[in-house]
């Protein structure tokens, strides 16, 4: 009877257990798709929550397959050697979950946050478990901190308390005898020019570029020191690269020397050698196939918009070693895709880029559609919620998923919002009347808070 009643027994604390860690998935399966698996507490909370659950019901099956054995007592006062060698073996995981447990509670990031630990390279805190977290870094790569460790560090936070942008802080040098004000202006322009950077308020007024400050005298140059702002999804590798690659550029152009050791030797016999590596080495393009992003242009429905933006598209195309028929076809989508949008939105001022690698490449044209703009105001007269038959053109639905979009950014229901064109929903003939669904591989509408940006693809 005594076995059947410990089978029974431990036959229930199985199903418990069962239960609980299938209640516990379903509660991470909910966190992890809602907005709360960017909260870092309840992330850590949840395992938490299961280890305790675990040693519960382990414990409770100890119990019952040996009803003698004192748990409490064992561990207490009995095994006393055992127990001191698992509790050291055990006391780096016991720090790291203490540690983890103040992390979550004092929450000097959260999930997504670009932070800088002491001693590290820079990246995304993409995770935290109970004995570590989890930074991705450049090209996916990933660092993983334990808890304790990143207990004892300082830590740089560029993203704390702030939803919508990060900075980057940038250093650069420069020779004594340098015009200090020039370099200041230079690097301001460069980050200006970066399709990456976005503006900064100070005492109240948007500037299109954070200061520069000269802020030390280091024993072989002068040091010249901003910080640059770009959205939670940009790259901070790729940001920096623009600038310090745009930055170093501006410099050789006006003779600006950036200090460094260097030793002159000088071979007379291989000068000949030297020259026909450097004209080679001149005479090389661009390798094909490599992502390039070209700067970012403002259209204002004017005569010179479609000239200017086809001097953006020549370049991308020379970068990209694209032949006369990609060429051809990327000028026309460019055309068209331009056109489209200033049909409808007038004189809006409309930002322009290209990004792509070899014959894979996309429009970007983004504006801004703040409630009560007249923006705004032109996509709700544009779509008038279905009662005119417009709505059912491919223009129509444009729009339409605009407007769909804006309003789901204002009632807070979602962080960002995209729409793809489905063409399975119209017919040749309605998609042979429009030249850009016709031409285009994809078209797409995103849009992240008050900003609308339209994308065409050719694949």
């Amino acid at each position: 009877m005594k076995e059947q009643i410990t089978v029974r027994s431990i036959i229930i604390i199985a199903i418990i257990a069962v239960v609980g860690a299938a209640i516990f998935f379903g509660l991470s399966v909910i966190i992890r798709k809602g907005k709360a698996h960017k909260i870092l507490h309840r992330r850590y909370l949840l395992q938490l929550m299961q280890l305790f659950v675990i040693a519960f019901c382990t414990a409770r099956i100890i119990g019952i397959i040996n009803p003698e054995l004192n748990l409490k007592s064992f561990l207490l006062t009995g095994s006393a050697l055992i127990v001191a060698i698992v509790g050291f073996a055990a006391q780096t995981a016991i720090s790291d979950i203490i540690c983890g447990f103040l992390i979550s509670v004092n929450k000097p990031f959260e999930i997504g946050d670009r932070i800088i630990i002491e001693g590290m390279e820079a990246g995304i805190v993409e995770d935290i478990t109970l004995r570590h977290i989890v930074v991705g870094i450049y090209d996916d790569l990933k660092i993983i901190v334990p808890n304790s460790q990143l207990n004892n560090k300082t830590l740089i936070n560029t993203s704390y308390h702030n939803d919508e942008r990060r900075g980057i802080h940038l250093q650069f040098s420069v020779s004594y005898d340098t015009d200090v004000q020039k370099a200041i202006d230079i690097i301001r322009d460069c980050v200006v020019e970066s399709p990456y950077t976005l503006g900064v308020v100070r005492n109240g007024v948007l500037e299109d570029s954070g200061p520069v400050y000269f802020l030390k005298f280091a024993d072989s140059a002068l040091i010249l020191e901003t910080t640059i702002w770009v959205t939670k999804t940009t790259s901070s590798y790729v940001a920096t690269t623009d600038i310090n690659i745009r930055v170093n550029k501006a410099f050789k152009a006006n003779n600006i020397e950036i200090p460094y050791n260097y030793l002159n030797v000088v071979d007379v016999s291989k000068k000949d050698d030297q020259k026909n590596l450097v004209q080679k080495q001149q005479n090389n393009t661009a390798p094909a196939r490599r992502y390039f992003r070209t700067n970012n242009i403002l259209l204002s429905n004017s005569e010179n918009d479609i000239g200017t933006a086809m001097k953006l598209t020549t370049q991308f195309a020379a970068r990209q070693n694209l032949d006369s028929k990609e060429t051809f076809k990327l000028e026309h989508l460019t055309e068209e895709s331009i056109l489209f949008i200033q049909d409808v939105m007038g004189s809006t001022k409309i930002k322009f880029w290209i990004e792509g690698s070899g014959i894979k490449y996309k429009i970007h044209l983004s504006f801004r559609a703040a409630v009560g703009s007249k923006e705004y105001k032109r996509l709700i007269e544009l779509s008038s919620s279905g009662k005119n038959d417009a709505i059912n053109t491919i223009p129509g639905r444009v729009f339409e998923a605009m407007r769909l979009g804006l309003e789901a950014m204002m009632s807070g229901n979602s962080s960002q919002y995209e729409w793809k064109l489905d063409r399975s929903r119209f017919s040749q003939k309605e998609l042979n009347e429009s030249i850009l669904a016709a031409t285009a591989g994809e078209i797409t509408v995103h849009i992240l808070k008050d900003q609308v940006e339209f994308i065409v693809s050719n694949s």
